[in-house]
């Protein structure tokens, strides 16, 4: 039973230990890195977004010489980066997002360079005051917004990186306390069973001890009859000479 005792103990903390290496390396996979990652591209927009608004607000100096249509080359780059930059972040935020959320940002970011398009459509046609205009009321504050969005984002993903750190230190916790409780069950099964086995012992050796003395005590009745062998033989031989009805034996081998 303590050997049944302790092989179960084996067996069931290997199971536990398993699972919860499952959970954790699920929890890492699914929260921690995903949400390193989505942070990464969380930054990566906040970034462009910074450059587009430096853009913006150069655009909005007359001091400078190139005209609103110059900029379009840079807008074009940055809109490709960010388009990028927002398509991982939507597959690294899938499982934490409903689609609404994820669909906010991307609508967000279409009306924005729609409106950038319109933009650039005033300034070819030769209308950047209308330009600077549209600029100054519709771009900047579409631009601030977005940074808004993102730096909520951010700060969710922040507060998911915690919650994820204190239910993995949970779960270390639970598997030390779990390790101690096998522990001590182990320790309890092997002493049970060594003081049944040091019990057992004991008795097959006391049980030993008598069984050899009453062996010598049977053998000592049966080869000791205390009979003379000598005399035995010799009145054995006379009933044999009184049954022969006086005959002698041919070969001899008695006396008469």
């Amino acid at each position: 039973m303590g050997l049944i005792i302790t092989l179960a103990a084996i067996v069931a903390y290997s199971a536990y230990i398993t699972v919860q290496i499952s959970g954790l390396r699920q929890l890492q996979s699914d929260m921690v890195d995903r949400n390193r990652k989505d942070s990464l591209q969380l930054l990566r927009l906040q970034n462009d977004l910074n450059s587009v608004a430096l853009a913006m607000r150069d655009m909005l100096d007359t001091s400078e010489p190139y005209p609103l249509s110059a900029w379009a080359a840079q807008f074009d780059r940055l809109k490709g980066d960010l388009d990028a930059a927002l398509r991982l972040e939507e597959e690294n935020a899938e499982a934490r997002r409903t689609p609404e959320q994820r669909n906010y940002l991307r609508q967000q970011l279409t009306q924005f360079w729609d409106a950038m398009d319109r933009m650039f459509a005033l300034a070819r046609d030769g209308r950047e005051n209308e330009a600077r205009e549209q600029i100054r009321l519709s771009l900047q504050a579409r631009e601030a917004a977005l940074s808004t969005a993102i730096s909520r984002l951010l700060v969710e993903n922040n507060e998911g990186e915690q919650e994820a750190a204190a239910q993995i230190e949970a779960i270390y916790n639970r598997v030390q306390r779990q390790v101690y409780l096998f522990l001590a069950a182990t320790l309890v099964a092997i002493v049970f069973t060594s003081l049944y086995l040091i019990r057992t012992n004991k008795e097959i050796f006391e049980a030993g001890d008598a069984f050899p003395a009453a062996q010598r005590t049977g053998a000592e009745t049966d080869f000791h009859p205390r009979i003379d062998p000598a005399a035995y033989l010799a009145g054995t031989a006379r009933r044999i000479w009184a049954g022969a009805d006086g005959h002698r034996i041919s070969t001899g081998t008695f006396g008469p």
